[in-house]
């Protein structure tokens, strides 16, 4: 877990006052499903944010501190406290989606949702509506947060070990970059016959010109 992630706790119990504080998340989340179908951010609106402390603050319970840690354990983390006031209880808790952002030669960039506990690179670009004809896709940068700061990897998509690789699935608060090929600032086309056609034209206009100029200094 990192700051900004954000999760969702449901909490069921014997004790009605803490099902009513939980329940409003629920009932919120179930007006908001409309919203969240046409590209709106669910959990955004009804999960528990970590804060820049590293902690989640739960109703009835209080805060309870995340941060730097997998989910498995912030699941335990979360389950001792609730234990503290609770002895019958049932405890859900989840990844509130993942939270990516695409630049560059993507066909609908910007910042994107996926609502699963895991998604690969691969779904983050078909999400953000596959790389364009004019991407490098033996460079694209990603661009991850760490407790340390903030580094930036060269990943390779046509390479088949990324799959074994630890940037094959992606974490909340990527960013991906994808650099266009020189082919975009040399407007010279995309296709390999695009830019012979390209090429040819501006010969053959080159030629004319140079015809046309010797043509009126005779």
């Amino acid at each position: 877990m990192q700051a900004n992630d954000i999760l969702d706790v449901q909490i069921r119990s014997m004790n009605e006052e803490a099902n009513q504080l939980f329940s409003i998340q629920i009932q919120q989340g179930q007006a908001l499903q409309v919203g969240t179908q046409n590209g709106g951010d669910l959990y955004y609106l009804t999960g528990y944010p970590v804060s820049e402390e590293g902690a989640i603050t739960l109703p009835y319970i209080g805060e309870v501190f995340v941060k730097g840690q997998t989910l498995q354990d912030a699941i335990k983390l979360i389950d001792v406290e609730v234990a503290k006031y609770f002895k019958n209880y049932f405890l859900q808790v989840k990844l509130g989606g993942i939270r990516f952002s695409t630049l560059g030669e993507f066909n609908r960039s910007g910042k994107h949702v996926i609502l699963q506990n895991q998604a690969t690179i691969y779904e983050a670009i078909a999400v953000s509506g596959d790389l364009s004809m004019l991407a490098k896709r033996d460079e694209v940068k990603l661009i991850r947060q760490y407790p340390g700061g903030t580094k930036i990897h060269t990943i390779n998509l046509l390479d088949q070990s990324i799959i074994s690789s630890p940037y094959y699935f992606i974490q909340p608060n990527d960013v991906l970059y994808a650099e266009p090929m020189p082919q975009k600032s040399w407007g010279i086309g995309i296709t390999g016959a695009q830019t012979f056609s390209t090429i040819v034209s501006t010969l053959s206009a080159s030629l004319a010109l140079t015809l046309s100029i010797i043509s009126l200094n005779q």
